[in-house]
């Protein structure tokens, strides 16, 4: 069987695990209720992370005896969904869901000795080895990039379109790098995703189909691409440099980091959740959400794409870490403060000044 007719498979399996949980979904608390910081106005299902997880599962079944190298991978995949579902339920404190997170990045990195060893050529003296920073470095990145995710997923088919764009751009760098088991799960999943995002894009004709992917979607999701991030520039086959990952996941990581740099600097949590990411922001600036997402995931586009072409074109990568750190400082300088507050500051100025005569 094809990887092409796995996807397809995938595809196909997901959209028909969200319509039938639908029901079930109400029946045992698995939705999503308005209220709070939530927009939306009725329950929606929260069914979206473990049809696609499932659905992925069961379309690459037939291939199991083949990924066994991949074991830790798929074990880990298996655990953070578990924990997703009870956590969607309203059965797992945060402090339990991160310890999974934690364990799920351990087992990466110990038992599969999937972890990073070095970070590139990124001041034109050669790759920077990590030696024992590597395993304690990835634990760390990989649950940062999990909770990224998570933090973006506050309007319909962002999360998962960037995840989407994501897995896209490890898949052409699998196929460059002629790692079959790895194009071949990045293109199931891809299927997989694409039948969630069929019921979570903000288009007309999913009628009353609307479905979220719940923090099940989100592990999954954001454990995968940490997978993919360090493995495709880490292993002994022909890889792509680390800095070109820094491009792929840009969205992701600027609102991971402008978010938490604003609420050190207010003397807050950092893992507080609050109203001040990207998509927020943009929403209060008047942006309809199907704009909002639009526009990020073209963002998140073109960033891959500058990354990886220049790359190909040998664009040496002490420039293309220089020109990363110079768009992220930009990004940074932008987005640092919610527009409500630099709203407040204009009123003030033009409260101050007086009347003009």
């Amino acid at each position: 069987m094809t990887f092409f007719v796995q996807a397809i498979l995938a595809f196909l399996l997901t959209v028909l695990l969200i319509l039938w949980m639908r029901r079930p979904a109400h029946r045992f608390g698995l939705v999503d209720d308005p209220g709070g910081r939530k927009r939306h106005g009725v329950a929606v299902p929260l069914t979206g992370g473990i049809s696609l997880t499932v659905g992925f599962f069961l379309a690459l079944a037939l291939s199991l005896p083949a990924l066994s190298d991949q074991l830790v991978l798929l074990v880990s995949m298996a655990l953070l969904a578990l924990i997703g579902v009870l956590d969607d339920i309203g059965e797992v404190s945060p402090r339990s869901k991160l310890g999974v997170q934690v364990l799920a990045a351990v087992l990466m990195t110990s038992w599969a000795g999937h972890f990073l060893v070095h970070l590139g050529d990124l001041f034109g003296r050669g790759d920077i080895s990590l030696m024992n920073w590597g395993i304690p470095l990835t634990v760390f990145a990989t649950v940062a990039l999990i909770n990224g995710i998570n933090m973006l997923d506050g309007v319909d088919g962002l999360a998962g379109g960037l995840v989407f764009v994501m897995l896209c751009f490890f898949a052409a760098f699998a196929w460059w790098a002629e790692d079959v088991v790895s194009l071949k799960i990045l293109v199931v999943l891809l299927g997989a995703l694409g039948g969630f995002l069929l019921f979570n894009l903000p288009h007309p004709w999913r009628g009353h189909h609307r479905t979220f992917m719940g923090d099940t979607g989100s592990l999954v999701l954001g454990f995968v691409v940490a997978w993919y991030a360090v493995g495709l520039t880490q292993s002994y086959a022909p890889t792509v440099p680390p800095v070109v990952m820094l491009w792929v996941t840009g969205i992701v990581l600027f609102d991971l980091f402008t978010v938490t740099v604003r609420r050190i600097l207010r003397r807050r949590d950092p893992a507080a959740p609050d109203r001040a990411h990207i998509h927020h922001i943009l929403l209060r600036r008047g942006l309809s959400p199907a704009r909002v997402v639009t526009l990020l995931l073209g963002a998140n586009v073109a960033l891959a794409a500058i990354g990886s072409l220049g790359w190909a074109a040998g664009v040496p990568q002490t420039w293309l870490f220089a020109t990363y750190l110079a768009v992220a400082l930009a990004y940074l300088g932008m987005f640092l403060f919610p527009a409500r507050l630099i709203k407040r500051r204009r009123t003030a100025r033009v409260s101050s000044a007086g009347p003009s005569p």
